[in-house]
């Protein structure tokens, strides 16, 4: 077995002195020699304080950098507190010193570049310790270097196409400097965890309450996790280790572990559930079917077999190597459990295999191990199926895994959010910057598209509207990146997107409104599909009748009749003030070029000083004349006799509307009607008297 420290409750490795609140400094004992300090690291390390005992055993091995012995000592003592830039150091030192003192240091000193991800040079060592000669006397090592070997060139393969997958730290009460683990998550945005209560390194041979782990639910407000809840007692005990929990999927049972330490650095743990009563839980009883007295049984985890029966998946370390291996027991009606089945080998490697999780939507298992190829320590796996008929194991890849231990993964029901525990660079660390096990969340991110359509704003069908051109931007500043660009049909349009950006999409068509919708993709998106309607409007000319004014032959007096129609001129001016009127005055062709001039000019001016003195502005209305130039029938028929009817078309007077903005411009309909009988009809006369 590797450097396995989370397959437990591995809190003691930080055990401190009785008082002291931070980590304790070797000046307490300032004038001590180095033997001295030497007897109280080794003390140190039989009580199973390794951090205490590795500040003794660094003074010493720098007062005696060529006492062997003590440098191997503080790299092993390094690589179980996980410190692996200085575990690499002193196992540099050993194996450049006597590479066959302790050819084992060999490996590990591989082991440690691997997991500080110098995978080129990692693989090389272990190349070199699988030809040395007494390897042979390390077979397990042997089997994990060739697995390891393959995994750095896994590792240099998955750095070369990370997943799309987001890995991040989690804030607030669920993250402590020691040791938080076997997240689960819940409804309503909660999470079930199990976490040691003091949140100072402390002895282990102090049996304070706040000494031993605990279950607890924490919910998550505004970003961080809060109202941290310990739950009670059964199925958490003040008096022992209890972690590891989960719930059934009816919510009625939790299946936990229990773990005692009756001797220092030593846990041995054992499999416990507790049934619903009301509001309260039963007295733990231990799964007795499951457990073995000679070994930890931990990690529980519900899954399902290929008959769809509830299965209980676990780890334990009953094999004759001691090495943690997965199993699995089929539930009964009543409660009970069939007894433990292994896993097979496709599953189990000579090295450790641990936290189980099942995501029975797609018949998926995920465990962590250290012995198939990875990218350090402990990396998440996946395979499909179920036990008997799983298919090939994959790594997750990267930033899932890392050189350091990565574990505990488990994704709520949608799939697309979890937790992971990790050491990882990034963790709250007592001791270099991998010491210690935080709560990682988990966002699995696919691809992400846009899928959209133009309607009209009052189609309650939301019919899409065709032939729109859509081009999407990407919105960086004062940038704009135009990202693709598609014509629109009958169907729904779709456009990839990326998490945490901004985009600007523009919609233009002939006849319509430019439709421009800005909108946001978060870092934590967990669609893979944004749906959204996105509206145009059709420019809506609103039709305007502007009808003339007609006068009777030789005058140019408004009479009551036209006194109407000039009032929707002004109207039209007074709802629109950006607006003015240009009046336009004209004539048959009876009569001279001066004359009609004349004539046409009193009819505008006449039509104008009405607008006014209704209360348009003057600068508003302007007035123009053009005598009979500009004819809107001719004034005579074909034949060239005179028509009375066309020239009283052409005794009138004209609005030409200019408008501030061209886009709000109505559709004018310029001229009125006319009636057919000149002899009676408004502004006609049947006199033939000349002008």
């Amino acid at each position: 077995m590797r450097f396995l420290f989370l397959a437990l409750f591995p809190m003691f490795l930080f055990a401190q002195s009785e008082t002291e609140s931070t980590m304790p400094k070797v000046e307490k004992y300032p004038k001590a020699s180095t033997s001295k300090k030497y007897r109280i690291a080794k003390s140190k390390i039989k009580d199973g304080s390794y951090y205490n005992a590795a500040e003794y055993l660094e003074d010493v091995v720098t007062d005696k950098p060529n006492k062997i012995k003590r440098v191997h000592q503080l790299a092993e003592l390094n690589m179980h507190l996980r410190d692996y830039v200085k575990a690499e150091k002193y196992y540099k030192a050993v194996v450049e010193k006597d590479a066959e003192k302790y050819p084992e240091d060999n490996y590990y000193y591989a082991l440690m570049l691997k997991a500080n991800g110098k995978y080129e040079e990692a693989k090389k060592k272990f190349q070199e310790f699988l030809k040395m000669k007494d390897a042979k006397d390390y077979p397990q090592l042997r089997s994990l270097a060739k697995s390891d070997i393959a995994g750095c060139d896994t590792a240099i393969s998955l750095l070369a196409s990370p997943t799309k997958i987001k890995v991040k730290h989690e804030e607030g009460v669920i993250n402590n400097p020691l040791q938080d683990f076997s997240p689960k998550p819940l409804k309503d945005n909660k999470i079930l965890f199990s976490s040691l209560k003091s949140d100072t390194a402390i002895n282990v041979d102090l049996a304070t309450n706040d000494y031993f782990t605990s279950v607890f639910v924490a919910e998550k407000q505004g970003g961080v996790w809060s109202n941290k809840t310990e739950l009670p007692s059964p199925p958490n005990d003040p008096k022992t280790h209890v972690g590891n929990a989960v719930f059934s999927a009816d919510g009625n049972t939790i299946v936990f572990t229990k773990c005692d330490q009756s001797l220092i650095a030593t846990m041995k743990c054992k499999l416990y559930k507790s049934t619903k009563e009301g509001n309260d839980w039963s007295n733990a009883e231990e799964i007795k079917s499951l457990n073995k007295e000679e070994a930890s049984t931990t990690q529980p985890a519900f899954g399902k077999d290929k008959d769809g029966n509830t299965i209980l998946y676990f780890t334990s370390n009953r094999g004759k190597s001691g090495d943690f291996d997965l199993y699995y027991a089929k539930l009964n009606n009543d409660g009970t459990f069939e007894a433990a089945q292994r896993l097979g080998n496709e599953v189990n490697t000579a090295g450790d295999e641990l936290s189980p999780y099942y995501n029975a939507k797609t018949n998926t298992f995920y465990f962590s191990s250290n012995g198939h190829p990875g990218f350090g320590g402990l990396d998440v796996f996946k395979t499909v199926g179920t036990p008997g008929s799983f298919g090939e194991v994959r790594n997750l890849g990267t930033p899932i895994n890392t050189g350091a231990d990565d574990l505990y993964f488990a994704l709520d029901e949608k799939g697309s959010k979890g937790f992971l525990v990790s050491n990882r660079e990034g963790s709250i660390s007592q001791r270099g910057s991998t010491c210690c096990d935080d709560i990682w969340t988990v966002i699995i991110r696919g691809d992400v598209f846009l899928k959209g359509v133009f309607v009209k704003r009052d189609d309650p069908t939301q019919t899409p509207v065709e032939g729109v051109d859509a081009s999407l931007y990407k919105v960086n500043g004062t940038n704009f990146e135009l990202q693709t660009n598609e014509v629109t049909g009958t169907s729904a349009f779709v456009m990839p997107l990326q998490r945490e950006s901004t985009y600007k999409l523009n919609g233009t068509k002939e006849g319509f409104w430019p439709s421009v919708d800005n909108f946001s993709v978060s870092e934590d998106e967990e669609r893979d599909t944004i749906t959204r309607v996105f509206f145009i409007d059709p420019i809506l000319k609103k039709k305007v009748k502007i009808e003339n004014v007609y006068f009777q032959f030789d005058k140019s007096n408004v009479i009551a009749f036209y006194g109407t129609k000039i009032d929707s001129v002004y109207a039209l001016l007074t709802q629109n003030p950006g607006w003015i009127v240009e009046v336009q005055g004209h004539t048959d062709s009876k009569g001279t070029d001066e004359y009609n001039e004349k004539l046409s000019q009193r009819r505008a001016q006449e039509v104008a000083k009405f607008l006014v003195k209704k209360g348009l502005a003057k600068e508003r209305v302007t007035a123009k004349w053009f005598g009979k130039k500009q004819p809107a029938v001719p004034n005579e028929l074909p034949d060239g006799s005179d028509d009375p009817e066309g020239r009283a078309k052409n005794r009138r007077v004209e609005f030409k509307i200019i408008v501030d903005n061209m886009q709000d411009a109505p559709e004018f309909e310029v001229g009125g009607e006319v009636v057919k009988e000149v002899k009676t009809g408004p502004g006609f006369t049947t006199s033939t008297k000349k002008k």
